[in-house]
């Protein structure tokens, strides 16, 4: 058995703080929400390949004018898929070893193009280069798993996939197939999907040709432009920018038109702990 590593002193050894289970709760919550707003992607501030397909042009209109986004969330979701990829990823790389050769190429970094002289790069799930097939892991819900395996993805996830096609082709990478590949988040792995469709490196040049044509306003407009693009149902909750009732639409959305939205988003529990 071995012994219990040395630890140093707390900064006030001699104070017991008594925490109900509520307040203690907040508090390791706190450390948790701490950790996910001040991680890099939650840091990023330009556009990357997983946002150039979103169909709100509004929501794309607020981020290319950098107006200041209203609510972060608390990121748990994205949180579980990103601990998710990075298990991926290692498996992968396992999964080159036991083959011998390096088949799997994983989280590598491809630019997919510019919009108004800006870079979009982005880093990759995975790409084959036996079945020269690009992946796109997504860690879904059930709702979303569904309309996946009967509709196809999202026009932002397609978007996306080419995008990165796109990327690994520049790159000197031939692509056959793209693939979004669905892994449920909370039931067994046999209800995963993989979708996938034939390269095609128009879907990525179509939507940074819409990115020019909402920068090129925004850059007429300023923030005034968020007022007079269209807006579309995409997730609305989830935007950053989303704010029920909001009317000053310069700086924020009240949602789009008929859309479900969310209107009890828990608030971050740093209050609670002050």
């Amino acid at each position: 058995m071995s012994a219990p590593h040395e630890v140093g002193p707390l900064p006030d050894a001699d104070t017991v703080l008594d925490l109900t289970s509520t307040q203690y709760e907040a508090e390791l919550t706190y450390f948790i929400e701490h950790r996910i707003h001040h991680a890099p992607r939650s840091l990023q501030k330009a556009l990357g390949p997983s946002e150039i397909g979103i169909e709100c042009a509004r929501r794309l209109a607020y981020k290319i004018a950098g107006t200041p986004e209203v609510h972060e969330g608390d990121g748990w979701l994205a949180t579980i898929g990103t601990a998710t990829h990075a298990w991926l990823a290692d498996t992968f790389t396992a999964a080159n070893t036991m083959l011998g050769q390096e088949r799997f190429l994983l989280e590598q970094r491809v630019q997919i193009g510019s919009y108004a002289g800006e870079p979009v790069v982005g880093s990759t799930d995975l790409y084959d280069r036996v079945t020269r097939r690009v992946v796109d892991f997504k860690i879904l819900g059930k709702t979303t798993l569904t309309s996946l395996r009967r509709k196809g993805p999202s026009t932002q996830y397609r978007t996306q996939g080419h995008a990165y096609g796109r990327g690994w082709a520049a790159a000197g990478h031939p692509v056959e197939k793209v693939a979004v590949w669905g892994l449920p988040r909370n039931s067994a792995l046999a209800d995963s999907h993989l979708w996938e469709e034939p390269y095609d490196e128009t879907v990525a040049v179509a939507a940074l040709d819409r990115l020019d044509g909402i920068a090129t306003l925004v850059s007429s407009l300023g923030p005034a432009a968020a007022a007079v693009v269209p807006t579309a149902d995409s997730y609305c909750s989830y935007c950053p920018w989303y704010r029920h009732g909001a009317t000053v639409l310069t700086e924020s959305c009240p949602g789009h038109p008929g859309s479900r939205v969310n209107t009890g988003r828990p608030s971050s529990v740093e209050s609670l702990i002050a």
